[in-house]
């Protein structure tokens, strides 16, 4: 699991990353949303982003299930389109780096 945030316009967004199943069927699951800061536990732990609603999915199969990657949309939220953009390029390098 991997999870990246960046700032775009003063709105912080976050794309979390997951990989599940098994060694014959892994799919990767990257997921674009608005994130929010969660209250740290006292003063040695400070606020930490958190993933809200995921306003877009990309779900990646594995190579031997001979299926295209698919995206889904959450119909009620909106980007901005450099957001889109940004996540975008984000899947695409990790796809070329994984050969996907």
């Amino acid at each position: 699991m991997s999870f990246l945030t960046w700032d775009c316009e003063g709105d912080l967004f976050c794309a979390l990353t997951t990989v599940t199943g098994s060694a014959e069927g892994l799919m990767t699951h990257f997921e674009l949303s608005e994130a929010r800061m969660v209250p740290g536990g006292g003063p040695s732990m400070p606020a930490s982003p958190a993933p809200g609603p995921t306003a877009v999915t990309v779900v990646v199969y594995a190579a031997e299930e001979e299926k295209p990657p698919e995206v889904y949309f959450d119909a009620t939220q909106t980007l901005p389109f450099a957001v889109l953009q940004h996540f975008v390029a984000l899947v695409a390098s990790r796809l070329e780096s994984t050969g996907s």
